[in-house]
């Protein structure tokens, strides 16, 4: 409420400037309204006077007290001054000090309790803030005054105790009403200099928020200057108003007619057409023409009663003062509604330009962000599967070990029986030869020769190396038809083959492990094959998971094995149980059992997830099992399970169609 002034002149030059014009300002009004608006009784129903002080005090802040104690005191002063001795001088003095300190008090309390409950926020601009200021400003300060201008008179005898009462009421009631009327005036102009609205037409258009208004900020913001139109709102329109005011006020107050109330519309018409500084200022106009034709015994509000003329009177300019105040209040709430609303709508129009910009610049970013996915997915794809190659290969470096174990023997054999067949043959061809020298008649020395080299054992035993010899070749034939068949090289893709001979063929590569060691006999294999078709899959990737489930069946009954006896062990044989059988026209079923230790519940859930191994580092990848079951589920569109009792045993259970549905 306080308006910071540029430092032209030093601070104490404008305080004391500012103090002298409150002053004069002051004690003019005051003279101007006992000469225009006292009556006969020497009354004035309105006191402008106290309006300008707390409007002084409110806009440039408590210094201006001064100028309140100064102006309230010279305008008493030589109302109430007795200059027949200077002891009666003095004397009349008094009172007059007392009632300016209370007018001063009385001003400057209404200005402090506003300013705190309205945080220094214009007052005329909200409701409530609107109310707080006719309470606190136009009522409450005006108590004090009141009571010590009263209680100085009646001191010094000007009023009777027994007036106290009475006169106190008509004090009051005045200071109320010239706050009521030339406070608002003050504030609402300042307030309208403050946002420097230097053009009337200016001022016009935009404080009306009338739909004429909306149409005037319309044609303002597509540049229509209509110069019939501004000289409507500059000069036609006010006119019309103040020539409205004063001729209902002279048929009301002249006439007789009693028609003070049809006042109320036409200042109704200037606060939406004028707003709030021009509502006030016409306020201000029809409180004028009041007070002096009721003062003067004229219009509906004179009587014979002085009291009730004035309340009356009073009565009226504070409904009016009330009303424009509330409505201008409620006129620039919603002004600041429609700004904001004005300023959202613009905001999101800004919003809606920019939103074509920001979707394709985010449609972009998913676009990349996409092909970012899709060769993160590509080199996950080339991981997966350079980690399935890796699983296949740590497969063939067991099936490799298997391999070079079970051909060893063989190849052993058949290398050492070769130096003795060479002696034999060697000895063979000697004995000929000798024979050959001395036959027919071979001499007795042929006979001692020939029972050195013991020919007819060399016979017999050079059968028995040669049976040996085939039986190790065909061993090895065996083994080397075993990988062919496990391998399936030469039968990449679907093709329509027997499960049983694959499942043989890895049982073979897998015999060094089944074989009896010096801490376990011989694990049994038992087999119950069921008359089985030909199944149509891919052969290779079916026997490798032949591979790891045996393999794992292998693994389960040696760590079985680390706290039992030999003896125990050959009691309860380790088993691998192998069953295949039909279940319907189109699915076949193999199932693979061992008696070993078990799976716990909460692992058997994790067993087909990647990476997942219950086995020490070094002893798998944990891709078995599940590339295991991407081969039966996605190459193979059928399923694999496991069921498990912890101390009894595993089972795991392969089900595929016999006609394949689908190959990845």
């Amino acid at each position: 409420m306080i308006q910071q002034k540029s430092p032209i002149f030093p601070f104490v030059l404008r305080q004391i400037g500012g103090t002298v014009v409150l002053a004069i300002a002051y004690y003019e009004m005051a003279e101007i309204s006992r000469h225009l608006a006292s009556t006969p009784q020497d009354v004035t129903p309105v006191w402008p006077p106290d309006g300008i002080a707390a409007g002084a005090v409110l806009l440039f802040g408590n210094p201006m007290g001064y100028g309140v104690f100064l102006g309230s005191f010279f305008a008493n002063f030589w109302a109430f001054r007795d200059p027949t001795s200077f002891l009666s001088l003095v004397i009349s003095t008094l009172p007059v000090v007392g009632i300016a300190i209370g007018t001063t008090l009385g001003t400057m309390l209404g200005a402090f309790l506003l300013r705190k409950t309205t945080n220094l926020r214009y007052p005329l601009e909200r409701v409530p803030d609107v109310f707080k200021f006719l309470i606190l400003t136009g009522m409450v300060g005006p108590n004090i005054n009141a009571t010590v201008g009263v209680a100085c008179l009646a001191l010094s005898g000007k009023v009777p105790w027994t007036a106290y009462g009475t006169v106190w009421l008509t004090w009051w009631i005045s200071n109320v009403s010239g706050i009521f009327i030339f406070t608002p005036i003050m504030l609402s102009w300042e307030q309208f200099i403050q946002k420097k609205r230097h053009l009337p037409w200016q001022w016009l258009s935009l404080n009306s928020t009338s739909e004429d208004s909306e149409n005037l900020l319309a044609i303002r913001y597509f540049k229509t200057n209509s110069r019939s139109l501004r000289f409507w709102l500059i000069v036609v329109e006010p006119l019309i108003l103040i020539g409205l005011v004063f001729f209902i006020g002279k048929v009301a107050f002249s006439e007789g007619y009693h028609l003070e109330y049809m006042l109320i519309p036409t200042l109704i018409w200037s606060a939406f057409r004028l707003g709030q500084p021009g509502a006030t200022l016409l306020t201000f106009i029809v409180a004028a023409i009041a007070v002096i034709a009721t003062v003067n015994g004229k219009g509906g509000f004179a009587s014979q009663d002085l009291n009730q003329s004035l309340i009356q009177l009073q009565s009226f300019i504070g409904v009016i003062t009330l009303t424009m105040l509330v409505l201008t209040a409620t006129i620039a709430e919603r002004t600041q509604a429609q700004i904001k609303l004005h300023l959202a709508f613009a905001e999101l129009a800004r919003t809606n330009e920019t939103l074509e910009v920001r979707v394709q610049q985010r449609t972009e970013e998913l676009n990349e962000k996409n092909t970012a996915l899709k060769q993160t997915l590509q080199t996950l794809k080339q991981t997966q599967l350079q980690m399935f190659q890796s699983e296949k290969m740590s497969a063939l470096g067991q099936m490799v070990a298997g391999v070079a174990h079970e051909i060893n023997n063989p190849v052993n054999f058949i290398h050492g029986n070769l130096i003795y067949l060479s002696e034999y043959i060697e000895n063979l061809l000697r004995a000929l030869e000798i024979y050959q020298q001395h036959y027919p008649n071979p001499p007795q020395t042929l006979y001692t020769e020939l029972d050195k080299l013991e020919l007819d054992f060399l016979q017999s035993d050079l059968i028995n190396i040669l049976q040996s010899m085939k039986i190790g070749t065909e061993r090895i034939r065996t083994i080397v038809l075993s990988l062919r068949n496990f391998s399936r090289l030469d039968e990449e893709g679907l093709k329509a083959v027997d499960i049983h001979q694959g499942i043989d063929s890895t049982l073979v590569i897998l015999q060094h492990r089944l074989q009896a060691t010096v801490d376990r006999p011989q694990i049994q294999v038992i087999k119950e094959y069921g008359n089985l078709p030909l199944v149509e899959c891919d052969p290779g990737s079916l026997n490798q998971v032949f591979m790891n489930l045996l393999s794992n069946a292998i693994d389960a009954l040696e760590e079985s094995n680390q706290r039992r006896s030999f003896q125990d062990i050959s009691a309860n044989l380790n088993t691998i149980l192998i069953q295949t059988r039909q279940i319907d026209a189109n699915q076949v079923m193999i199932m693979i059992s061992d008696n070993g230790v078990g799976i716990p519940p909460e692992i058997c859930s994790k067993l087909f997830d990647p990476f997942f191994t219950t086995k020490p580092v070094g002893k798998g990848t944990g891709l078995g099992l599940f590339i295991s079951y991407q081969i039966v589920t996605e190459k193979h569109g059928g399923n694999l399970s496991c069921e498990s009792t912890v101390g009894q045993g595993t089972k795991f259970a392969i089900e595929i169609p016999i006609k394949a549905k689908r190959i990845a």
